[in-house]
């Protein structure tokens, strides 16, 4: 992984972010992803990212892209050209400085994603092996690569071995040092080149012979090595190994990687991984909640984050909004007491309420309990003494603690009324008031004096205190009691002067702010403003409080109030409170902090005092039932880097299409939908989005964090789509690259339809003129033509007859007797069948009156064919998607009408198949005549079928053979005279071409219908 910690290296940010030092691993928020969380394999390999924003996983079957939300594996790399990725096992990914990604495969090679181009290296562009194990880029930009069996280098677009020095065995570690050295590691050791040419074996004193699994190079020189037997640093001359014994998880290290903090450097071992600064080592491992114990891969990213890729799932580790002290980092119990900040430079105070008191200096938890003098090891109260003191209540008694020994316990013996000390508070006389479960005391030189009332001692648990701006003390009493101020030792009830009365909840907190005012928390009954007059103002849920149970109060440098409650943390800026008070507010707005914002737990600890304290630099603390929370109010809302806006797909009609494709579309109403993400991965479920379709709609829509937008039946003109992300913080990122199209309009759509349509009512006015006339024409044709045959007919039957039958009649009279009856008869009868003869013979003269054939004038003819051809095809295709090319040029010589009439329904007949049966994306129609002949050809590029099947079939065929469009086709050419010939084959398309010699004679000669397959 070293190429990936290089590469993020370079690439990032000029003011570099990474996870904070000063916090422990198990303070950082750790966020986890496995095949529940849409995670495709769990197993990962590789983590890499690419300029843009995205993480890329490698795993055991694929590549896999993740923008913070979503998983999308990809499985093809090129939409042509046959690049696919489906299967592969993903070793390492990287990117060029071209923005390309690179992924080594074991058993496919390398593979090379570009801009909507891809192109996978095998053995045969020379690389050794198929087997890849690391991939990195020098300084100059060239291509190393480490295989099964040997390092390899990338020239121009092949591979070449480097035998000189490295040997023919697995090599896992790839590097360059600032001096431009270049750093090789794997089973055979560790090898090293100053030029990349010749190398050399490296030694390593403390491990020779060991197996490098990872390195990494960092800007100081120093070389870091992942090893079987532990991390190695050499820097210079020096040096210094680490395993288990130095804090290491495992001495079988897989990966290391540099943080971007300048000082930490990240291993993983088969044991969890390790962060090492200044010589010190911290673990994480499986039971601290790592996904899996093995780690094969990891990062940070440009953003600081630590990506950790496990045997698994992914890992996420960053800096959280607070910091969370638990078990985990050296309290002494998760259950956790009162908190409280010294002024003294002793530290912060947490106690327990099972493991004693704890301090916390500023790295570590030390710790005071029973065994050390404390009355109890259950501390529920704590207060500050003079210079150096602490005073601590616990379930026993108070004790003072001086330097971190008990000086003095205070129980039964000094006067309390019960050991069981609730709070404590140090006036501003100096003299400390214990406020027990039996009521309250004032210390006076190491004895309790016990305060009363007019009706004697108060037998009630004291659960809160503080001081009055006249020096009063006024003390929360338990069981609902109220308020009771303390002066000389006298209790006695306290009531407002005005306002509201005191609700009947018990009181448990107060803080006071500069300006007097005592500000109060109860249980269930809101945050009460008791002001310097003596007014008394309540703020519950109804106004906008987050909660009604307030455990405790403090104040930030912005003059917020911070309040512990039962549902966790949350602010209200004092002056809104204020204002509230005053009329002018007629709501509040509270600022939680919810479990999205990394706090570990979200209910705050009752019942302790106090609760919540504010350290000198600022921060906040409080004690919830599980640990300590820790809040820095200057960083409560932390700057974000800007997300990137991307547009990741756009599905037209349900289909996925690339830039070149939308500017293909076809006429008519489409359904656009636009996918999009925003690349930040430290919040990426809280990214916001809004978006804006140019030329549809008129201002930008508000997306909130919904990923897709819906365009359906777009009128026709041209569009950009572009979005825009926001962060959680309001951070803006910069706008998508536009995503660019045009809706073509239908030609009854477009400006010039109207007028075409005048022009084409006058044109087909004329043309019905004209087609009339020509009609007439062609009837009067039709009327000749069957003249002629009826002439014929009349010449070669009816007359041949009269005359074969006068004839015999002459010769039967000529036997006859001259001057009988019946031979005068006879002659009668001749001369009548005469004068028939001769009218008929007028009329057949009549009927050849006119010219027969119906020729017209040359060139009408071979127009009618152009455009009858155009149409036909037009009206079958003009509803599809089918892309029609015409090249239909007039023949010289016009065919006869019969021969027109029979080549249009040939054309018709195979462009009808074609779009019914081939689904092809075009069709070719081409007509033309060379010196002896005229072509007819019909392409397409559909689906073919087996023309050998075809020829099988008889011509004369049935209905169930399914051939009667070909059969058809055969016939009328037979009829014209013309030759048909049909090329096909499955998957390479169909040609239909009919061959008519020319010139062009009478129908019905002989004519051959042939198939070539």
């Amino acid at each position: 992984m070293a190429a990936i910690a290089l590469l993020l290296l370079t690439a990032a940010a000029p003011v570099a972010t990474a996870l904070d030092s000063g916090r422990s691993l198990t303070q950082a928020l750790h966020r986890i992803w496995q095949v529940q969380q849409g995670l495709p394999r769990a197993t990962i390999y590789a983590v890499g990212q690419t300029s843009d924003g995205y993480l890329w996983l490698g795993t055991q079957t694929g590549l896999v892209r993740f923008d913070g939300v979503r998983f999308v594996s990809i499985r093809e790399a090129a939409r042509s050209g046959g690049v696919s990725l489906e299967g592969c096992w993903i070793s390492d990914v990287t990117e060029d400085s071209r923005h390309a990604l690179w992924a080594a495969t074991e058993g496919s090679g390398v593979f090379r994603l570009g801009d909507g181009d891809a192109k996978q290296y095998t053995r045969q562009d020379g690389l050794p092996t198929d087997t890849v194990h690391r991939l990195f880029f020098d300084s100059t930009g060239t291509l190393w690569v480490g295989t099964a069996s040997g390092l390899a280098v990338l020239r121009g677009e092949r591979f070449a071995t480097i035998t000189d020095g490295v040997p023919a065995t697995a090599i896992r570690a790839i590097g360059q040092s600032g001096d431009h050295t270049l750093w090789v590691g794997g089973d055979g050791g560790l090898f090293v080149s100053p030029d990349g040419t010749h190398f050399s074996r490296k030694e390593i004193a403390s491990q020779p012979g060991s197996t490098v699994n990872d390195l990494t190079c960092l800007a100081d020189g120093a070389v870091w090595i992942a090893s079987g037997a532990g991390l190695i640093a050499i820097h210079g001359g020096d040096v210094r190994r680490f395993t288990t014994v130095n804090g290491l998880p495992d001495d079988r290290v897989l990966c290391v990687a540099a943080g971007r903090d300048g000082g930490s450097i990240w291993a993983g071992t088969r044991d969890g991984f390790a962060r090492i600064r200044d010589g010190e080592v911290e673990s994480f491992r499986s039971r601290d909640g790592l996904s899996q114990s093995t780690v094969y891969a990891l990062i940070e990213d440009r953003e600081g984050t630590l990506w950790v890729g496990t045997k698994h799932g992914l890992n996420q580790f960053l800096d959280r909004r607070t910091v969370p002290f638990t078990a985990s980092e050296g309290l002494p119990s998760n259950n956790t007491g009162p908190v409280l900040a010294a002024s003294a430079p002793e530290g912060t105070w947490v106690g327990t309420l099972d493991a004693g008191l704890a301090r916390f200096d500023g790295r570590r938890f030390n710790r005071l309990t029973k065994a050390q003098g404390l009355p109890s090891d259950t501390v529920r109260a704590l207060s500050e003494g003079a210079a150096g003191e602490l005073w601590v209540g616990t379930s026993a008694g108070a004790a003072l603690v001086r330097h971190d020994r008990v000086e003095q316990t205070v129980g039964l013996g000094q006067g309390l009324p019960s050991a069981d000390v609730r709070c404590l508070y140090r006036d501003r006389g100096g003299a400390l008031w214990i406020g027990t479960s039996a009521g309250l005391v004032e210390l006076r030189d190491g004895r309790a004096v016990e305060a009363t009332s007019a009706a004697g001692p108060l037998r009630q648990p004291i659960l809160a205190m503080t001081g009055l701006p006249d020096g009063r003390l006024l003390a929360a009493v338990g069981g609902g009691a109220g308020l009771f101020t303390c002066v000389d030792g006298r209790l006695q009830p306290y009531g407002p002067g005005s306002g509201d009365a005191l609700p009947p909840n018990d009181v448990v907190a107060f803080y006071r702010d500069a300006d007097q005012n005592t500000w109060i928390g109860t249980l269930g009954g809101g945050l009460l403003l008791l002001d310097g007059t003596g007014r008394l103002t309540r703020y519950t849920v109804r106004d906008g409080l987050f909660d009604d149970d307030v455990y405790g109060i403090v104040a930030d440098d912005q003059d917020r109030l911070w309040m512990a409650c039962s549902k966790g943390i949350f602010s209200v800026p004092r002056t809104e409170l204020i204002r509230f008070a005053g009329g002018q507010l007629r709501a509040l707005v509270s600022a939680p902090f919810s479990p999205t914002d990394a706090q570990r737990t979200i209910e705050c600890k009752p019942q302790v005092q106090p609760v919540a304290c504010r350290t000198p630099d600022g921060r906040l603390w409080f004690a919830t039932v599980r640990g300590v929370i820790v809040v820095d109010p200057a960083r409560s809302r932390p700057k974000l880097s800007a997300p990137n806006a991307v547009v990741e797909t756009t599905i037209v009609d349900g289909k996925n299409e690339s830039a070149d494709d939308l500017q293909r579309l076809s006429a008519g109403p489409h359904n656009f939908e636009f996918r999009y993400t925003g690349l930040s991965l430290v919040a990426p479920s809280r990214i916001t989005f809004r978006y804006k379709l140019d030329g549809f709609d008129p201002d930008w829509v508000d997306a909130a964090n919904r990923r897709e937008a819906f365009y359906t039946n777009l009128p026709p003109g041209s569009y950009r789509f572009q979005v825009m992300a926001t962060n959680a913080d309001g951070t803006v990122g910069e706008t998508s690259t536009p995503v660019a199209f045009t809706v073509p309009a239908h030609y009854y759509q477009r400006p010039w339809f109207i007028p075409a349509c005048l022009l084409a009512l006058l044109g087909i006015s004329a043309m019905a003129y004209r087609a009339r006339v020509r009609r007439m024409r062609e009837r009067l044709d039709t009327i000749l033509v069957e003249r002629g045959r009826i002439a014929r007919e009349l010449h070669d039957t009816l007359l041949q007859g009269f005359s074969g039958v006068t004839m015999e009649m002459q010769a039967l009279s000529a036997r006859l007797p001259s001057g009988s009856d019946e031979r005068e008869s006879l002659h009668e009868i001749i001369r009548d069948a005469g004068t028939c003869m001769r009218e008929a013979r007028r009329s057949v003269a009549g009927l050849r009156d006119a010219p027969a054939g119906g020729q017209r004038p040359d060139g009408a003819g071979a127009d009618d064919l152009v455009g009858a051809i155009t149409r036909a095809a037009t009206q079958l295709t003009e509803t599809t998607r089918i892309r029609l090319k015409l090249d239909l040029r007039p023949p010289r010589q016009a065919p006869e009408p019969e021969v027109q009439y029979n080549l249009v329904r040939i054309a018709q007949e195979a462009v009808t198949n074609a779009v019914r049966h081939a689904r092809p994306r075009s069709i070719e129609v081409t007509l033309d005549d060379a010196e002896d002949q005229m072509r007819l050809s019909i392409r397409d590029d559909g689906s073919g079928f087996d023309a050998h099947a075809t020829a099988s079939t008889p011509e004369s065929g049935t209905a169930d053979n399914g051939h009667w469009g070909l059969i058809g086709m055969r016939e009328r050419a037979a009829q014209i005279g013309a030759t048909l010939t049909l090329q096909s084959a499955p998957g390479r398309g169909t040609l239909v071409r009919v061959s008519l010699p020319l010139p062009v004679r009478s129908a019905n000669r002989h004519a051959t219908a042939q198939q070539t397959p």
